[in-house]
């Protein structure tokens, strides 16, 4: 039955030979329908709940290039949100990309909305005809403008736990503000992510099942082919993460929405480029007690404050900065913050600072995790810090990267 009915709308809506099929979904009033015309006509159109769904075809100005796009609006109309799901079923398969229209005013509807994308998303890998590629989820968070609009750091935490491992990202839109914002970038990043799926594909097999009782050996984490995909999901982070400004505000109020590597080297490259490297330095030890000290979210892993550890990481995003070319060096110690764009080349200059085990190539275990260590600085036992910028860190990562290729 489901394939025939996907053949149905194949023969009846064949796919054009210029343009991408994508889903347009979301829970009711949304706005996807309105996004669709909009993309469509230019303007904003009175627009009634959708029963059935719409298609259209719109050629959407992305930075470089138009993006053509087949664009296919599910509506719930009348019946539930999991009615719509079940019915997406027989689209997604031939669909390149799905775009997820969340309401960012309807805070009672944020776990329906997940569960709802959950769902859509494990039923769309189940699939044979799906198994092997790699679809693209943009997340739209709608209706920014309203005053009661969630913030874009509470949708991304919430979104990444649903959307973990897969080619997705998450931006904040208005499409009824005047005129629309935030629409530039997300299909920005769309044309970029098709891009992608249509030259990787899935691993072939499922993922291995762990048997109670069974040895197994964990994976290494340095691996040059996981550092790389942590370099691209860090580089599509810094697309939709907070400004430089909200970022430290939050730090300095203890509410990042996350507490991780990626977090603390953008405090590391934040802070040491607007206070320069030894205000920066002193900033960062009182900041990162203190916030360890305070946060009150109960965020698993923050743990104590460790000296060594900090004192590492603040050496190798300073060096790290001072390597970057001139021309897209920030200006230190000028009391501003570099912009995000400015992390992103930071970060394809120096794709080092990823690597969460870095501090294994100059300390041994012992020595970095003794008491010692965590309660003053202690100095490397394998190699001195570098004096520039791990070179040799860098150069071993770059060489396996491409042999990986």
């Amino acid at each position: 039955m489901a394939s025939t009915l996907r053949s149905l709308i194949q023969r009846i809506y064949p796919s054009g030979s210029n343009s991408e099929r994508a889903v347009i979904a979301g829970l009711g009033y949304s706005g996807k329908t309105t996004l669709l015309y909009y993309l469509k006509l230019g303007e904003i159109v009175t627009t009634i709940p959708s029963i059935g769904f719409n298609v259209e075809t719109v050629d959407v100005s992305t930075t470089g290039k138009k993006l053509s796009l087949e664009l296919w609006d599910i509506g719930t109309g009348c019946a539930s949100t999991m009615h719509m799901v079940r019915m997406l079923r027989y689209y997604m398969p031939n669909a390149k990309a799905l775009i997820w229209v969340v309401d960012s005013n309807f805070r009672e509807g944020l776990s329906e909305s997940l569960e709802a994308l959950d769902v859509l998303l494990k039923e769309n890998d189940a699939d044979p005809e799906s198994a092997d590629k790699h679809l693209p989820v943009l997340v739209l968070a709608n209706k920014v403008d309203m005053p009661n609009s969630m913030k874009l750091d509470e949708l991304r935490v919430a979104f990444s736990k649903q959307l973990s491992g897969r080619l997705f990202s998450i931006y904040s839109t208005s499409v009824t503000s005047s005129p629309p914002t935030g629409l530039q970038e997300a299909f920005d990043w769309l044309a970029l992510a098709l891009d992608i799926a249509k030259t990787t594909k899935k691993g072939s097999g499922p993922a291995p099942v762990v048997q109670s009782g069974t040895s197994t050996s964990r994976p290494n984490l340095r691996e040059p082919s996981l550092l790389a995909k942590k370099l691209e999901e860090w580089l599509h982070r810094t697309e939709s993460d907070s400004s430089p400004e909200d970022f430290i505000v939050q730090f300095t109020t203890y509410t990042l929405p996350t507490w991780d590597h990626y977090t603390h080297i953008r405090l590391a490259f934040l802070i040491l480029a607007a206070d320069g490297r030894q205000k920066g330095k002193d900033s960062l030890f009182t900041g990162l007690a203190s916030y360890i000290a305070h946060n009150t979210q109960n965020q698993t892993n923050v743990r104590a404050f460790h000296f060594t550890m900090t004192y590492f990481w603040i050496q190798i995003v300073h060096f790290a900065i001072q390597n970057l070319p001139e021309s897209i060096r920030p200006a230190i110690g000028a009391g501003t913050y570099p912009t995000s764009e400015d992390f992103f080349r930071f970060l394809l200059v120096n794709p080092h600072v990823v690597d969460g085990g870095l501090w294994t190539e100059y300390y041994s275990k012992e020595t970095i995790m003794s008491p010692g260590a965590k309660a003053e600085m202690v100095l490397p036992d394998k190699k001195p810090l570098p004096s520039m910028v791990g070179r040799d860190a860098i150069a071993a990562f770059g060489a396996k990267a491409v042999a990986e290729k």
